[in-house]
């Protein structure tokens, strides 16, 4: 179903895959981990949960907030999101692979409807300078993904996680000057391929580039052809990253056209995770410290869509 701008969330936190709590915080085996271990990590992104309970009391619209987990170990998140009438996006793609491959390929549709998730979301490894075979199987697979969508829900969502080929690197020569000056080109080239395969989702999150033209192009792309879906911008990946988002980022999102809104990842939250789970402040003070920053983040894409001229 198409995707009206008004009932996009503006600012989705995402405690999914891009973070992995076992090997990140808890020095523990991700393949292996024991069941304290998986207990403890499921705590921990409850706590990023909670964080964002807290931004809402603070005054974010319940709308315009989402987040974005996994279903092993965020369950419980998504069960109360929906609960309390919040959008919940669940991940259906597994951890720590190189191609994307379904979480669970035949009951991955069973558990989006019974968890009732507002969308179903992936991060996918994308690179249309990969060899042929390996993008050709993951457009048969993404197209499932999205006839499943289409006709039975829920909405999708879908990041590209773009990393660079040899052949590339070589050509630019070094991993910089090819996300300054390579990455931008194939990110349109990579949205128009699966369109063209049959990959129709209502959003793609796509890691925000200092670019305002190569920004408005690949929104662009995503909205060919009266296609109404819209552009998720995704920043604060890095869990040692800076706390404080890049304004300039946000601007640059609240200015592009057809850009709905922001991902945010772990730079706003793993510090504080990390400080809970050392025993050096309080559960109640790491829901705080990072509702604050969401809250911030979400104030300032708010301010800055005011005074785009973009509608």
């Amino acid at each position: 179903m198409p995707t009206d701008s008004s009932e996009t969330p503006k600012m989705v936190i995402a405690v999914d895959h891009r973070i992995d709590l076992f090997t990140e915080l808890l020095s523990a085996s991700p393949v292996h981990p024991a069941a304290a271990e998986r207990e403890r990590a499921a705590d921990l992104k409850q706590v990023v949960f909670e964080g964002l309970l807290k931004a809402v009391e603070n005054g974010v619209p319940k709308s315009q907030a989402a987040i974005w987990t996994d279903s092993d170990l965020g369950e419980s998140i998504l069960l109360r999101g929906r609960g309390m009438n919040l959008n919940t996006m669940m991940s259906v793609e597994r951890a720590r692979v190189a191609e994307f491959r379904f979480e669970d390929a035949l009951g991955f549709s069973e558990r989006l409807s019974n968890l009732d998730v507002t969308y179903a979301a992936a991060r996918v490894p994308y690179n249309p300078g990969e060899e042929p075979q390996v993008n050709e199987a993951q457009q048969r697979k993404l197209r499932r993904l999205s006839e499943i969508s289409r006709s039975s829900g829920p909405r999708l969502t879908l990041e590209l996680v773009m990393r660079p080929t040899q052949a590339q690197l070589d050509q630019s020569g070094s991993v910089a000057a090819w996300d300054e000056n390579i990455r931008p080109g194939l990110i349109v080239q990579a949205i128009r391929e699966l369109q063209d395969a049959g990959v129709e989702p209502d959003l793609w999150a796509l890691r925000g580039i200092d670019n305002p033209a190569a920004m408005a192009t690949a929104t662009a792309q995503a909205q060919v052809d009266d296609r109404k879906a819209g552009v998720l911008f995704t920043l604060g990946d890095d869990p040692s990253g800076e706390p404080d988002l890049d304004q300039d980022l946000i601007n640059l999102a609240a200015r592009t056209p057809g850009c709905r809104g922001l991902v945010i990842g772990p730079a706003i939250y793993a510090a504080d995770l990390t400080a809970y789970n050392a025993g050096e402040i309080e559960r109640d003070q790491a829901a705080a410290r990072i509702a604050e920053r969401y809250n911030a983040a979400y104030t300032r894409y708010t301010d800055a869509l005011r005074t785009s001229d973009v509608i």
